[in-house]
Formats: C-alpha cells, structure tokens, sequence
C-alpha cells in the first residue's frame, strides 16, 4: 500500500454557498468544480490545487447514506470530515487492508455532475469504518475519469494564493495505536517521531506522496488517554508568499495572525482565526531556502527524536558513469589501452540520437556516450567543455518515492520515465540542485518470468 496517496479532504459545512465564497478568499481561486451527488445527497465544491483538492461537502435536498451521516457530523459543528486516500487499484488495496487487519467495506461505484459545467466524473471508493480507525473518517479512492476531468483551481489574485497543501493535522490521545494504524496497518511511511518537553508534545510525521499526515499527542502517554478516538482537526497550506497571503485576507475582512517563524527553521507561518475556515484550523505556511537545508530537520532546542527517521528511499550503489565523447570506440580503445577494460558492448539509440558504448569496471561500469547529430545538446556540451566527465548514475530501490522525498527537500528533478536500458526507470536532478553535478537516478527492476 506504499502507492497511497491523500487524494483529497473533505469539510463537512452547513451553507455550502457561504462556504464556497469563503474559501474562494481564502485560498485565492475559483472552484473547479460545483456539484452533487445524486446517489448519496450531498452537494460539494472542489478546488484542486497542485498536490490534492479540497472538498467542501454539504448536505443535499434529498436524503442519501452520506447525507444521514454529514447531518450528524454537522451537530458537532463545522469541520474536518474525512480523509480520501488515493490508490490506482482500489481492488488490490482493499484486499491488501483486509489482509493487514482492517475492516473495509467493498468498493462502490459513485459518480458527481458538475453544476456549471454538466461535465461528469466517475470513481470507485471503499469506506472504513470510524470504529477500525481511531475515529478518524477515511475513504479509499480510485478514480475512473482522468486526471484532467477536474480542472485546476483558477488563481484570483496576484500573490499569496494556496498553491499546495504541506500538512494535515490528527490529534490523537493515544499515539502508539494512532501510529500501528498509520505505520502498520496502512503502510504510510513514518518520517519523523519527534518530543517537544517544553510543550509537552509528540509529533509523529507519515507521508502520503509530498504532503504530511501529522499525528499530535502528549509528550507522555496518559492513561486516560488510551483507547480514546483521534480527532481531524486542521490544515496547513502552503503559500507562496505569507506576507501577501496576510495582507490579501485582512483587506477581505479575515482575521489572520501574523507572519511570524514557524516551529522548523527557515518556514513563515500566519495563523487564520474566526469562520471564514468553518471549523477547520487554519495555518499558512511559506518555506523559504532555509527551510531545506539538512540541519533544519533536525531537533532544536530540547525537542528529541525518539527513533531514527526512516527515509523514503535508498541509495543501492553506483550504478556507472557517463563519459562524453565524440567517438566512442577511439575512447574505448584508450581505455582498454591505459586500463585494460574491455568493451561489453555498444548500440545506437537513434531515438536519444546516441551511441552508448559500456566498459565494466568491477560492480557498475562506465558508458561512453557519442551524439549522433550535431545539433544533440550532448554535442553542444563537447563542443563548449570537450569531452570528458558528464553524469554519474544512483541506483535508488524506489525511484518514485526518491523523486517525491527530493521535491519536499527543494531538490529539482525530473519526472521517472523509462531508461535507454531494458527494465530501467530513470529521473535527473538538476546540476544547480547537486553542486553542478549531472546526476541520474535509476531503477531497475527484475526481468519478468
């Protein structure tokens, strides 16, 4: 269950109109989506963003299984209603949660209508009881339209709009159940296991792709917390630019705190206070470099970890070296010369217009690469640096994970994509990200049977 990812949040709200304009403020866009769903009740307004949507979910004029259940919510008042966690294969996941002990009910077919625009989408979810989750409302979502079929949410304003979502806030009374059900149970990667004394907390940190579901509990367990349900309580949003962000929604009436320094160093955070978030509390968050760094992930003060971070992915073994060349077997013939390594084998790959050509060395090799035409940027690169030294290729025993754990540390790379070598993935940091190196990441995977 390593491919799950938060697909989406839900806010139950009573006056979904009032609860539209709101958000439309507060996270500087228009929705992409105004609809209902006839099957279950309920009305809702989505905003996709760069990493996950919002849903703002209200009940509907007929009645409907989801709408029964939003009404209860809503006694409690406004809020955090559930989680919706994306999976590509919601058969396989929910045979998978079955298999590690939690209770799933089969998946449904459901489909919503777009309001404005009469477009439909269509999906299939599995719901997991309140009572198998801690108390945490969670949903398992497999969607059956294409991506596109929800549209970006329309930026309104110039600057300290919500780009993306950086976090989601559990309390939980009992942190070592709420971390087997994250840990174990849903097989959500455990990032950080930190103790604050001094504010008498323990944060543990999972993480569904690039975004954090942060579990919040006492620096000590107590007993009269045990056994007691984990409650959804709050978001916070990544912004551009906090300053703006303040300004934006002070000139709009909201009441925001800040900016101020953020508990991680090198992060400015505003607080949004009153009822234009209709329950859900509210942080804005800008990272700036500084937030990046290595040290700023560390403990600070008194704070302390309680065991080792896991990392999303590992580093295997360097795979091999990439020398360019204008004529790759003039060079290998130097190198087997000079060092006695003999040539494995060369072969154009003329829709890369390159000419590889492989030199073992011991357990990775080095790979002589000639451009084939001119106008190759490889060529431009001989032609301004000469050749030599070009790339060093990781292997990595997760590429996805690599790609999305090096996105949430600032480092720019390329999506994965399918390597030159059979049964390989691969994706390129930029050099300004590795001190000017040209490094590739690669995959491989095992030849199937």
């Amino acid at each position: 269950m390593s491919t799950l990812t938060l697909d989406h949040v839900v806010i139950a709200v009573r006056d979904l109109d009032a609860a539209t304009a709101d958000y439309n403020v507060l996270l500087g866009r228009d929705p992409s989506w105004r609809g209902e769903h006839p099957t279950y009740g309920t009305r809702n307004t989505l905003y996709r963003i760069d990493n996950t949507y919002i849903e703002l979910l209200a009940p509907g004029t007929k009645k409907g299984r989801w709408a029964n259940e939003l009404w209860k919510r809503l006694e409690q008042g406004e809020g955090l209603y559930a989680l919706a966690l994306g999976t590509p294969d919601i058969k396989t996941t929910v045979r998978e949660l079955r298999d590690a002990g939690l209770e799933v009910e089969d998946a449904r077919d459901g489909e919503g209508v777009d309001q404005m625009t009469g477009a439909q989408r269509r999906w299939r979810n599995a719901l997991a009881p309140v009572k198998a989750t801690n108390g945490v409302r969670m949903f398992f979502i497999e969607h059956k339209s294409p991506p596109d079929a929800l549209p970006v949410a329309p930026v309104t304003v110039e600057g300290g709009y919500v780009q993306r979502m950086d976090h989601a806030v559990v309390l939980s009374a009992d942190m070592e159940v709420s971390r087997q059900l994250w840990g174990n149970t849903l097989g959500v990667r455990l990032a950080l296991d930190r103790t604050f004394p001094d504010r008498n907390t323990r944060i543990l940190f999972f993480r569904l792709g690039d975004i954090t579901i942060e579990i919040s509990g006492g620096a000590v367990q107590t007993e009269e917390g045990m056994g007691k349900p984990d409650r959804l309580w709050g978001i916070a949003w990544g912004v551009d630019d906090v300053q703006k962000a303040c300004d934006r929604l002070r000139a709009s009436g909201v009441d925001v705190s800040g900016p101020r320094a953020g508990i991680k160093p090198g992060t400015l955070v505003a607080t949004v206070k009153g009822e234009h978030a209709h329950g859900v509390a509210t942080l804005l968050i800008e990272h700036t470099p500084e937030s990046f760094r290595a040290e700023s992930r560390l403990p600070q003060g008194t704070a302390y970890d309680n065991v080792p971070q896991l990392r999303a992915f590992h580093a295997l073994a360097l795979d091999h070296v990439t020398l360019s060349t204008p004529d790759a077997m003039s060079t290998a013939v130097t190198w087997a010369d000079v060092l006695g390594l003999p040539v494995h084998g060369t072969r154009d790959v003329e829709e890369r217009r390159l000419r590889l050509t492989d030199l073992p060395a011991g357990n990775a090799f080095i790979e002589l690469a000639q451009p084939l035409n001119p106008e190759h940027s490889l060529a431009q690169h001989i032609a301004e640096r000469g050749p030599g030294m070009y790339a060093i290729s990781i292997e990595v025993d997760n590429i996805d994970e690599a790609v999305r754990d090096l996105r949430v540390k600032g480092v720019a790379v390329t999506e994965p994509e399918f390597g030159v070598r059979e049964g390989t993935r691969v994706a390129r940091i930029d050099p300004a990200s590795a001190n000017g190196v040209r490094i590739e990441l690669i995959e491989r995977r095992p030849p199937v049977l």
